[in-house]
């Protein structure tokens, strides 16, 4: 029985520190207001030639359809005094896939919460009779956490100074069955608006994000029950 209450424990910390990573990324992710205003600072609307209206336009289609899938992604716009679909044939199907797969992400992700939710259940009627006992259970599963963080995030930087080109590579060949995510930075204008400058700016965030959350797991796996021990002497 202690081994599957272990076990229980460390599936939750892991769900946390999923949730911990993956909800301040959907949140940046499907913020269409956030890429208009950083498009706009990086000037992606001269670099392609059209104006912030229809940058705005298009920059909308692509994140409710990558959400929603009911973007509009024939959107007609005027780019360098010639009015063009403005995602070509390329783009729309890449487009559609990463719609696919963020339905499949959020699918995962709510049966692994389903889980945690479950193994939440198992833990307590394992500690029933002894609340603080449960208490340590749920300040361990945060402490779990925190270690499932740390390796997530290591194994990030780990792939970033090692070989990220690999990493990404790798990253699309696992989740896309195509080549439409290769890209032309010359023809393809998906690509045009999201400079290097562009994704560093949202890991920055994406990462400070992170940090408050992980601050909070620290808080709840390590801090409180320091003191609580330290007022209960």
């Amino acid at each position: 029985m202690r081994i599957i209450k272990w076990l229980l424990i460390i599936w939750i910390g892991i769900t946390l520190a999923l949730n911990g990573l993956l909800l301040p990324f959907q949140a940046m992710a499907f913020d269409s207001e956030y890429y208009v205003e950083s498009f706009l600072a990086l000037e992606v609307d001269k670099t392609i030639g059209i104006s912030e209206e229809a940058l705005t336009r298009v920059t909308e289609a692509l994140v409710t359809h990558i959400d929603k899938g009911t973007g509009d992604l024939k959107n007609v716009e005027n780019v360098r005094g010639k009015d063009v679909i403005f995602y070509n044939e390329k783009e729309q199907h890449h487009l559609h896939d990463i719609q696919i797969l963020v339905k499949a992400a959020r699918k995962f992700l709510i049966l692994v919460n389903i889980s945690m939710i479950l193994a939440l259940i198992a833990v307590w009627l394992i500690d029933k009779r002894d609340k603080n006992q449960f208490l340590v259970s749920i300040t361990r599963s945060f402490q779990s956490a925190v270690i499932a963080s740390l390796i997530a995030l290591g194994t990030l930087v780990a792939l970033y100074f090692i070989d990220f080109d690999w990493a990404f590579r790798k990253f699309h060949e696992i989740f896309f069955t195509n080549d439409l995510w290769l890209l032309d930075p010359k023809t393809d204008r998906l690509i045009q608006m999201m400079p290097l400058e562009f994704f560093i700016d949202f890991t920055k965030l994406w990462l400070s994000k992170v940090f408050l959350i992980f601050i909070l797991f620290i808080t709840v796996g390590f801090i409180v029950p320091k003191i609580t021990r330290h007022k209960s002497v």
